[in-house]
C-alpha cells in the first residue's frame, strides 16, 4: 500500500478546471489545504481558498510552454480535452488536443516537473466480456477519442523515463454527478422526467461501471500525492450495472416509467456491451475503492444534497473530461 498525499509545498497545477471532472478534482485539492494553479481557456476568476485562475488556451502555440516556464509546477493534474457530448469520440479536436498535450508534458518535463496524473478513459480498452485490467486488457480503442488518448500516455511514459519525473494515468471509466452535462445519460432522464417529457433510449442492455464524479476526483488527487504509483489505473468502482436499472431507478424516483421509450435508440456501433474496471491493481497500490454507490450516488444527486464545488461554477464546454 502506498501513503498518499500532495505535500503542502508542492507547486499543483491542473487543467481543464471548469470542466466537469476537473471541478471536481479542484474542490477535492482545496478541501486538502493544497494551492492550486487552475488552468481554464474559458474564464479565470480571481483567487478564492487556495485557488489561483489562469486564463491560458493550451491550443495556443506557445502557451503551455510559457505557463510552465512561469509557474514551474513541482506536480501536473492534466484532464484538459475536448468532451462535448455526442461529437467529442471522433472529433478531429482530439488530434489536437492530443499535440497540445504533449507539448504541455514535454515543457513540464523540461523545467523540473516531478509528478504528472494525466485523465483517459475506459474507451482505451477492446471491448471485453470481462472486467478491463490495466495490464492484462489489450488496448484497442475504436474511436479517435481512445486512440488518441491512449497514443498520449505511451508517450508520456517515454518522456517520463527520459527525463525521470514519475507519471501515472487514470482511466476513467463512467462518471455522473453534479455538473454532468445535460445531454448525457443521467441529467437527460432528470430534466425529461421533471419536465414531464417523453424520452427516446436504447433498450439499455449495456452494462456499465458507474463512478460519482467526488469518487473520481478522490481517486485523482490519490494518484497525484503518490509519486511511487506508476503506470495506467483505472477510476471505477468494479461493480458493473446495466443502463436499463439505472433508467428504471430513476423512472421509479419519478413515477415516470411511461415517459421511457426503451429500444427507441439504436446501440452505437463503437459503444461496447460490457465495459466494467478491474479495481485489483488500485486497491493493491493504492489501498483504495469508491465510497459511494451507484444507488446513494443518485439518490444523493436526487436530493440535491450534491452541490457544485464553492467558489465557482461548474462548466460544460471543450475544457472538461470525457469518460
Amino acid at each position: 500500500m502506498i501513503l498518499s498525499r500532495v505535500p503542502q509545498t508542492a507547486t499543483v497545477l491542473a487543467t481543464g478546471c471548469s470542466g466537469f471532472l476537473g471541478s471536481h478534482c479542484l474542490h477535492e485539492l482545496a478541501r486538502q489545504g493544497i494551492r492550486v494553479h487552475a488552468v481554464s481557456r474559458s474564464y479565470a476568476r480571481p483567487p478564492v481558498d487556495g485557488i489561483v485562475w489562469h486564463n491560458v488556451d493550451l491550443m495556443t502555440t506557445g502557451a503551455a510552454r510559457s505557463v510552465i516556464a512561469t509557474l514551474r509546477p513541482t506536480h501536473l493534474l492534466h484532464l484538459a480535452w475536448i468532451a462535448t457530448p455526442d461529437y467529442y469520440r471522433d472529433a478531429p479536436e482530439n488530434l489536437d488536443w492530443h499535440d497540445a498535450s504533449l507539448a504541455l508534458v514535454r515543457a513540464f518535463a523540461e523545467h523540473g516537473g516531478q509528478r504528472f496524473v494525466g485523465v483517459g478513459s475506459a474507451m482505451e480498452y477492446q471491448a471485453s466480456d470481462g472486467p478491463c485490467s490495466e495490464d492484462q486488457t489489450s488496448i484497442r480503442p475504436l474511436t479517435l477519442y481512445g486512440r488518441c488518448k491512449s497514443a498520449l500516455w505511451m508517450a508520456i511514459e517515454a518522456y517520463a523515463q527520459h527525463y525521470g519525473f514519475s507519471a501515472a494515468w487514470g482511466r476513467v471509466f463512467l462518471p455522473y454527478g453534479q455538473g454532468d452535462p445535460p445531454q448525457r445519460l443521467i441529467p437527460s432522464l432528470v430534466a425529461a422526467f421533471t419536465a414531464g417529457q417523453p424520452i427516446d433510449v436504447t433498450e439499455g442492455s449495456q452494462v456499465r461501471d458507474f463512478i460519482y464524479a467526488p469518487d473520481v476526483a478522490d481517486l485523482l488527487v490519490n494518484l497525484l500525492g503518490a509519486p511511487a504509483a506508476t503506470g495506467a489505473f483505472n477510476v471505477g468502482t468494479g461493480r458493473g450495472v446495466a443502463v436499463r436499472q439505472v433508467m428504471q431507478w430513476l423512472a421509479d424516483r419519478f413515477n415516470a416509467h411511461d415517459l421511457i421509450h426503451l429500444g427507441a435508440r439504436s446501440r452505437r456501433k463503437d459503444e461496447p456491451l460490457s465495459l466494467v474496471a478491474d479495481m485489483g491493481k488500485v486497491q493493491r497500490v493504492l489501498n483504495w475503492q469508491a465510497a459511494t454507490t451507484i444507488e446513494s450516488g443518485l439518490e444523493r444527486l436526487m436530493s440535491k444534497a450534491d452541490t457544485s464545488p464553492p467558489g465557482w461554477s461548474i462548466g460544460r464546454g471543450a475544457g472538461s473530461c470525457a469518460s
